[in-house]
């Protein structure tokens, strides 16, 4: 009986996986096209890791030295991001922004995107997901929400509404 339950979670958690490899994927062209179409770069934070959950910005930025192995990347923070007020049509984030370790890094995070690019585009974990509640590096939830996110602190579950251009 055990043995069925494992499996069905782990046919589930597959399925919630592949999911998040299309939303990250059907995003990030939403991204690209948006750029594109007005004729600005787009900016990508955070490195795609193992180079089929998305593809590299015409600027990448990760806070982390050493991750890019799929392009070439800008060391900078998203909360801190050394480009000048509209720079960008696009900001495509995946994944990144739950590693924040608080509600307002977050929100400071989202704030630097909407300056540095017209339109920002956002994936997250979902809240559904066994490994996404299991991942220790996940401090917060972020969830669309009509014109802006609901950033939740995970450990507390304190909420913040807070409204941006999504």
């Amino acid at each position: 009986m055990i043995g069925w339950i494992l499996a069905g979670l782990l046919v589930r958690e597959a399925y919630v996986g592949m999911q998040g490899i299309n939303e990250r994927q059907m995003i990030f062209r939403q991204a690209r096209s948006y750029a594109d179409s007005i004729g600005k770069p787009l900016l990508v934070v955070g490195t795609p890791r193992w180079g089929f959950n998305h593809p590299c910005g015409d600027v990448t930025i990760d806070i982390q030295p050493g991750v890019g192995r799929y392009c070439d990347v800008e060391i900078a923070d998203v909360r801190d991001i050394p480009y000048p007020s509209g720079h960008f049509g696009a900001a495509y984030v995946s994944h990144v922004l739950e590693h924040l370790p608080t509600i307002e890094d977050a929100s400071r995070a989202l704030d630097e995107l909407e300056r540095v690019a017209d339109k920002v585009f956002t994936v997250s974990p979902d809240k559904n997901s066994l490994l996404a509640w299991g991942y220790p590096g996940h401090y917060l939830w972020i969830n669309p929400s009509g014109d802006g996110y609901v950033i939740e602190q995970r450990r507390t579950g304190t909420k913040r509404e807070a409204y941006w251009e999504a």
